[in-house]
């Protein structure tokens, strides 16, 4: 099983060497979703991994409408002699490679092709030209090892990385943010469930849309011995997030699959992590935590939700009963995860922090702070 990963820097070229890597995936700003070459970086870059004797992959994964895609086939003529593989996502630039060159195809199977006659159908079709085809991360174990073994081409899955839950082709950052944005200008920032206590999803907008992550990255490490004897081929390292100088960690683990190197690399990388459903597919098991029907309830005497504890401080509710609330009113709260709070309210204040004895509707009042209730605790008059 060999390692592929990307280079954003002319240096991460050098550390991809250095480890005894033979190949570097580059990405184009204008043809990878989370590319940032220019075009004239690129050819620097190719150049560079070429003297290093890498092979130069070009990633081509963005989202396209007709207008783009008819740009892009014109704009990629001059790249096509620095490269050595096009890696593609789209049907139609996957038909256009085939088609319109002669270069070698991979090809990210990672969304919506799940079935092996799905796979199989690509492989076919590309008659020779497919040298890789990248599964997908929401495939169990025993299902990623069947395609392995059966599939007739290389396999490259990804073994450390982020997780995309969400895309979208809108720019859902640049309206909140400061009028002088450009565009272009890539933005971060970190969401949250508005139906459930999780927080901390990193978000990313850039000139291709906006990108939501889980909070955990996805990690195959502790499975190296595993997929290594069923035949993966290729492991993915995805450190445009993170730090590549990792890499030499990560080569030990291949190399000598122990505990104490493992516990090593993840007390230095900055992330959490997880397998996903590599061990058992739980493609379901989320969707009755962000539904929570505790969190649904709207019955008559719903007065709002817990927005913020402060230990030691407030308890922050949002009221949205047309009643308000007032001091003298007794409370019925719910956890997300069910259990129930009878509290009476001995200290109200309004968000200036100043005592009051009632707050109307729509806003947010301040009671004192009870222990063992989250954020998204659902409120009601208890009479």
């Amino acid at each position: 099983m060999k390692i592929t990963t990307y280079a954003q820097t002319l240096h991460d070229l050098n550390i991809i060497k250095d480890q005894g890597i033979d190949e570097v995936i580059l990405g184009h700003k204008d043809f990878s979703r989370f590319g940032k070459l220019s075009s004239e970086e690129f050819l620097t870059f190719s150049n560079r991994a070429r003297e290093l004797g890498l092979k130069v992959i070009f990633e081509w994964d963005v989202l396209m409408t007709e207008t783009i895609f008819s740009q892009l086939t014109k704009d990629i003529i001059p790249f096509l002699n620095s490269l050595d593989v096009l890696r593609v996502q789209d049907p139609g630039a996957f038909e256009w490679v085939l088609k319109k060159t002669s270069k070698k195809i991979q090809f990210i199977a990672e969304n919506g092709n799940h079935n092996f006659s799905a796979l199989s159908g690509w492989v076919d079709y590309a008659a020779g030209r497919l040298e890789r085809i990248v599964l997908s991360i929401e495939l169990p174990k025993n299902v990623i090892e069947e395609y392995v073994r059966t599939l007739t081409i290389p396999c490259e899955l990804l073994g450390l990385g982020r997780i995309l839950l969400f895309y979208t082709p809108r720019h859902l950052l640049t309206p909140l943010a400061d009028s002088t944005i450009s565009y272009n200008q890539e933005l971060t920032a970190v969401g949250e469930s508005e139906e459930s206590p999780h927080k901390g999803f990193p978000i990313l907008e850039n000139r291709h849309g906006t990108f939501m992550f889980h909070i955990k990255d996805f990690c195959l490490l502790d499975d190296i011995s595993d997929i290594r004897s069923f035949g993966l081929s290729f492991m993915r390292l995805d450190f445009r997030w993170s730090d590549i100088s990792l890499l030499n960690h990560v080569q030990d683990i291949f190399n000598h699959p122990n505990e104490k190197g493992l516990d090593s690399f993840k007390k230095n990388y900055k992330q959490d992590l997880m397998r996903g459903f590599y061990n058992v597919n739980k493609t379901d098991v989320l969707f009755p935590k962000l539904k929570n029907h505790r969190l649904q309830m709207r019955e008559g005497n719903y007065l709002g939700e817990i927005i913020e504890t402060e230990k030691g401080s407030h308890l922050a509710i949002h009221l949205k009963n047309p009643r308000g609330l007032k001091k003298s009113d007794k409370l019925r709260i719910v956890h997300p995860k069910g259990e129930e709070f009878q509290v009476g309210i001995f200290s109200l204040k309004n968000i200036c922090l100043e005592d009051v004895e009632s707050i109307e509707a729509n806003h947010v009042a301040l009671i004192q702070f009870v222990g063992g209730i989250w954020v998204k605790s659902q409120v009601f008059y208890l009479s």
